[in-house]
C-alpha cells in the first residue's frame, strides 16, 4: 500500500498503480484485492505467450484459454489488422482485469494505471482528469482528458516513439480513448504506427534488431527520427488522424489525439482541453 486506497504492484513487466475509492473513502482492501488480481493474471497468461505473440490472423480462439488471452485477442480481432498479436492489448487488458476485481470488492471510483494503460471508474457524482501526455520519452503533460460516468470513456492507453513497446510509425504520443483499456491499447497501437511519413530523417530496422524476444519478429519498425520538416510532421498526423477517424467511426474508440512534436490533432474535436 502506498497511501489511503492506493496499491503498487511491481512484479515482472507488470509496474501498476491501483486506486479504489467508495463514497470518497479510501478503500485499501479492494485496492490490495486489484493488486493481487495482477499477479494471478501474469501466471496465468505465462504459459500462453507462445499463441499470445502470434498474428491474429493465425489464432483461433479456444475456450480454454484465460480470461486475459481471450480479452487481448477479442480487442485485437477489432483493428481487422491480421499482422498484429494479442500483445497490442495485453497491457489494456491487464488494467480492465484488475479494474473489474476491485469494483466486485465494492469500489465505485477506480484507476488502474499499467504504465500508462489506464482503466477508469467515475462513480455517480466524480470527474477524472486524466493527463495527456505529448511526448512520451519526456512525459510532458499538456491537455486534460475529463471522464464522467455519463461518457462511455473506461480506458485511456498511449502509444509512440520511445515507449514500452516497439513502433512503426513516429508520434511523439498517440493517446486512444474508449469504452475499456484493451481496445484503447489496441488502438493507440494501431494509430501510433499509422502516425508516419517518408522522410530520410526516419530510420528503420526490423524489430529483432532492438528486441530479440519481440512479438514482431520480420516486420519494419520504427528506430529513431531526425530533425524533420514542418511538413513531414503535419504529414505523419494527417496519416494518423486517417485511422483514429476509422476507429471511431467503427465504434471501436470514443476519441484520440496525436502528436508529433509540436504538431498535434484530436478527434473529435474538444474532447480535450488544454491543462492550466
Amino acid at each position: 500500500m502506498l497511501r489511503g486506497g492506493k496499491a503498487l504492484v511491481d512484479y515482472g513487466p507488470v509496474f501498476m498503480t491501483v486506486s479504489a475509492f467508495g463514497e470518497g473513502i479510501p478503500l485499501n482492501e479492494a485496492a490490495m484485492a486489484g493488486a493481487c488480481r495482477a499477479v494471478e493474471l501474469l501466471e496465468e497468461l505465462v504459459p500462453f505467450l507462445a499463441v499470445a505473440r502470434l498474428p491474429i490472423g493465425q489464432i483461433r480462439l479456444e475456450t480454454h484459454y484465460p480470461i486475459v488471452l481471450q480479452r487481448m485477442i477479442g480487442a485485437v480481432e477489432q483493428l481487422q489488422e491480421s499482422d498484429f498479436t494479442p500483445m497490442a492489448a495485453v497491457a489494456g487488458t491487464f488494467s480492465d482485469l484488475v479494474k473489474d476485481t476491485v469494483k466486485q470488492a465494492g469500489a465505485t471510483k477506480i484507476v488502474v494505471n499499467n504504465g500508462g494503460d489506464i482503466a477508469l471508474e467515475a462513480g455517480i457524482s466524480d470527474v477524472i482528469r486524466v493527463g495527456i501526455i505529448r511526448d512520451i520519452t519526456s512525459g510532458l503533460c499538456e491537455h486534460v482528458l475529463e471522464v464522467t460516468v455519463d461518457d462511455g470513456i473506461g480506458g485511456v492507453a498511449t502509444s509512440g516513439l520511445g515507449g514500452r513497446s516497439l513502433t512503426k510509425g513516429i508520434a511523439s504520443a498517440a493517446a486512444a480513448f474508449a469504452e475499456n483499456c484493451a481496445l484503447a491499447d489496441a488502438a493507440a497501437t494501431s494509430i501510433g504506427n499509422a502516425t508516419n511519413c517518408e522522410d530520410k530523417e526516419i530510420l528503420r530496422c526490423f524489430a529483432e534488431e532492438l528486441d530479440h524476444q519481440t512479438d514482431l519478429r520480420g516486420q519494419l519498425v520504427t528506430k529513431s527520427r531526425g530533425e524533420l520538416s514542418l511538413q513531414s510532421k503535419k504529414q505523419a498526423v494527417a496519416n494518423g488522424l486517417l485511422r483514429a477517424k476509422e476507429l471511431y467511426r467503427s465504434g471501436m474508440i470514443k476519441g484520440a489525439v496525436i502528436y508529433v512534436e509540436e504538431v498535434m490533432a484530436a478527434y473529435p474535436e474538444g474532447i480535450i482541453r488544454r491543462r492550466v
